[in-house]
């Protein structure tokens, strides 16, 4: 019983009107006074009650000797009611992504007033890592470089080929058949260089300068980001990575 009540409120109906509707389907036809003893809740709850069900169609009147009894419809008007919510929604949501449109630009401009030239900023989980990427891809970024095992294209597989189609990868990395498979799918998509490092180099945590950003990244046990975007940053590490990719190279 407590399943399919709250099954029924899945449906946007009450509490009550589901106890009502399941109460009127047991008794077939009947008052507001024996519905709402069936449902053990009061008399103007089950009138209200029995209104929404009304304008879900789940329930209809008749008049017989001057009083007023309740019937139930079929149940089969439910895949139709879901339906109904299915659709809605999807029409709130195209709604709101129009309302949305419209004031993105003034957000924008807020957002542009007050923000800093420089950001640091630090993101936890792998939703988090996917929007950074999804922002940074928006800047046509040329270069993903620094040191790591190809684990951005491990994590995300499928946006990988739209994020490094035009990317060119250069990384420092530890070599292991995993990684070796990781280069080859990367290989598939775009141009990607590597210099392996030694075993004893072990990289749990790597840097890549991705566009205008320094990204530190942190992928066991759980991912976290660190995102620098600042020139003088950015510059350092460029210079620093470019040394000894030419010197190791």
């Amino acid at each position: 019983m407590q399943e399919i009540l709250s099954l029924l409120q899945k449906l946007d109906l009450s509490p009550t009107a589901s106890k009502v509707y399941l109460a009127l389907l047991e008794l077939g036809k009947a008052t507001a006074d024996k519905i709402a003893k069936r449902a053990a809740t009061y008399k103007a709850n089950t009138y209200d009650a029995l209104g929404r069900l009304s304008e879900f169609g789940l329930v209809t009147v008749i008049y017989e000797e001057n009083k007023k009894f309740f019937i139930p419809t079929n149940p089969e008007k439910l895949p139709q009611i879901l339906q109904e919510k299915q659709e809605g929604e999807i029409k709130r949501s195209e709604e709101l992504k129009k309302d949305l449109q419209k004031i993105m630009p003034q957000l924008k401009a807020k957002y542009q007033s007050v923000k800093e030239k420089e950001l640091f900023e630090i993101y936890r989980g792998r939703k988090a890592y996917k929007s950074i990427l999804n922002e940074i891809v928006k800047e046509s970024p040329k270069h993903w470089k620094g040191f790591g095992n190809f684990q951005v294209q491990q994590f995300f597989p499928i946006e990988f080929q739209r994020w490094f189609k035009q990317v060119h990868i250069q990384l420092f990395s530890n070599k292991s058949e995993e990684v070796v498979k990781r280069i080859k799918e990367a290989k598939k998509i775009t141009s990607a260089e590597v210099i392996f490092l030694p075993k004893e180099v072990y990289m749990p945590i790597v840097w890549v300068v991705f566009g205008s950003n320094v990204l530190i990244i942190i992928y066991e046990p759980d991912i976290i980001i660190l995102r620098i975007k600042s020139q003088q940053v950015v510059k350092t590490f460029s210079n620093q990575f470019n040394y000894l990719w030419k010197k190791y190279k």
